[in-house]
């Protein structure tokens, strides 16, 4: 098997790899499926539909029973029994249940907040990276995690031990969303070409990124274009394309996960007329329709 190291992929694969981007791209977000309404049918769906054929049973489940009744805890906002439950099924070896711990450790939900332990629990979960993997809902979670990680890389954290390294988290990015087309790795690559954080510089390039993740309804993308068309400092100022990105990136995201998206869309509402305002829902429903949002998306929004 090989492993993910340094977020490395064998050249033999970048191939295989560059199909799935291309599909990636072209192809609206859809959720994984997923009977019991768990983690899995919350990610952001990237790799291209499993073939019509038996896939192998991994070594361990997914679905336990303590996993089970931890994702039934989280969605109550439970989150003392979830974690609870989320550390049994993760001593049984369960990816999910590590990918949950690091998200609770991260976001603070039912414990406090330690970037360390949520970095550990990523970590965890990425070291199972198998670009042969078979069984795409595994291969999600641990791509999943490699962006957290890339995450820290951008950021640092400082009870872990990471500085920041911009640079590193820019060339993780761009090996995950060249690989994989992730709709977070697309954002924050868009948005450090436009800074010039990590990589040089490029406006262009950078709105290129945005709009690849707008296509796959992540709304800190949609938001983001929002802004930008507000601004009018990296594109012309168009205060009916602004509201359009905030309408859509309204509709994609959660109220409880990103209010300040809510919140802002209302205050760019309240700044333009009457006839803007029904130009920009009248946009936002030509792009929902041509790239509909889905509804089962990522619980940890970004």
């Amino acid at each position: 098997m090989r492993r993910w190291t340094a977020f490395g992929f064998d050249p033999v694969l970048l191939p295989v790899l560059a199909i799935f981007a291309i599909y990636a791209l072209l192809v609206p977000a859809a959720a994984a499926d997923d009977e019991d309404g768990g983690p899995l049918a919350e990610f952001y769906s990237y790799l291209p539909a499993k073939p019509d054929i038996k896939l192998p049973e991994i070594s361990i489940p997914f679905w336990t029973d303590d996993l089970k009744k931890a994702k039934r805890a989280y969605r109550n906002g439970n989150y003392d029994r979830a974690v609870k439950l989320f550390r049994n099924a993760a001593d049984d070896g369960n990816l999910v249940a590590d990918w949950y711990l690091g998200h609770m450790y991260r976001q603070g939900r039912g414990v406090p907040r330690d970037d360390a332990m949520a970095y550990s629990y990523y970590t965890r979960v990425a070291e199972h990276y198998d670009p042969d993997e078979d069984d795409q809902n595994r291969l999600r979670i641990t791509v999943d995690a490699m962006v957290r990680i890339a995450d820290y890389q951008r950021t640092g954290a400082v009870n872990a031990g990471l500085q920041p390294d911009p640079a590193g988290a820019a060339r993780s990015y761009l090996k995950i969303a060249t690989a994989y087309g992730h709709p977070t790795a697309q954002f924050w690559l868009g948005v450090m070409s436009i800074r010039g954080e990590g990589v040089k510089r490029n406006p262009n390039q950078g709105l290129k990124w945005l709009m690849a993740s707008a296509r796959k309804r992540y709304p800190p993308a949609e938001a983001y274009l929002g802004e930008l068309y507000w601004d009018g400092k990296i594109v012309r100022a168009d205060r009916t394309r602004a509201l359009m990105w905030y309408i859509l990136a309204r509709e994609s995201s959660r109220p409880e996960e990103n209010p300040e998206i809510f919140d802002r869309a209302l205050q760019i509402e309240a700044n333009i007329g009457e006839d803007e305002r029904i130009e920009a829902a009248a946009r936002a429903k030509v792009w929902d329709d041509r790239y509909p949002v889905d509804r089962a998306k990522s619980a940890a929004g970004d």
